[in-house]
Formats: structure tokens, C-alpha cells, sequence
């Protein structure tokens, strides 16, 4: 059966209950703008079969350029510092395997007590 709607915000609701999987939930707005762009919705209306699959395809391009992005932040940001004080760290040795350090020496014994800290926050967070 080919369903047909010319309202945004029916269309966004449609698509996300038949794509639960998608990388996003889409919202009125975000099928407007790619209306406006002429991505999905070309002929006033917005159809099942082709405006489903051009959606999907627009998010996945989104979450890879996403990933892209986050990872050239991640080249270009310079030496690792702490993640308690922010002061540069010393250069990792060569040859060292494993996980590069992500605290100073200094910083180093508070490490468990900032990460039960987070785990605290995170629990209170979700039976609230």
C-alpha cells in the first residue's frame, strides 16, 4: 500500500514508528527543512517508498559526517591533557602499548573517586 501525506509533522511521526532503527528520530521541522533544501517532499506531498528510503539515507550521511567530524576534532586538538586539572600530559613513550594515559601523575588517585562520582550522578539521573 502507498501512503501519501502532505503535513510534515504526520510524516515524521509515520517515519518514526516505521523506522525504529534510524540513527535520529525526525521531527516536524527537520522534514520541513529538507522540504525546503528539495530533498524529500518534491511534489508537495510526501510519499512512503521514496521519501522513507531519501530519509534514512540524509541520516546515515548525517551520523557518518558526524564521526568524521569528531575524529578530525580529535587530530587537530593538540597534545592530551588531564581530564581533571587540563594541564598538557608528557608524551607517551614509543614503543608503550595500551590505552594512552588520560591523567597526571598528580591527578592519578582521584581518578576512581571522579568516576564513582559520574556513576553516582548517572544513577540518580535515571530514577528521578
Amino acid at each position: 500500500m502507498n501512503r501519501t501525506t502532505r503535513n510534515p509533522a504526520t510524516f515524521a511521526r509515520w517515519f518514526n514508528e516505521k523506522v525504529p532503527g534510524a540513527y535520529r528520530r525526525l521531527t516536524g521541522q527537520d522534514v520541513y527543512d529538507m522540504t525546503r533544501c528539495g530533498l524529500i517532499g518534491r511534489h508537495d506531498s510526501y510519499d512512503d517508498t521514496v521519501c522513507i528510503r531519501e530519509a534514512v539515507d540524509i541520516l546515515n550521511y548525517e551520523l557518518k559526517r558526524g564521526e568524521r567530524v569528531r575524529q578530525e576534532k580529535k587530530e587537530e586538538s593538540g597534545p592530551p591533557c588531564c581530564r581533571l586539572c587540563g594541564w598538557p600530559l608528557p608524551p607517551e613513550t614509543e614503543g608503550k602499548t595500551g590505552r594512552p594515559r588520560e591523567y597526571c601523575d598528580k591527578c592519578e588517585p582521584a581518578r576512581a573517586r571522579e568516576r564513582n562520582a559520574k556513576w553516582r550522578n548517572k544513577r540518580r539521573r535515571c530514577t528521578e
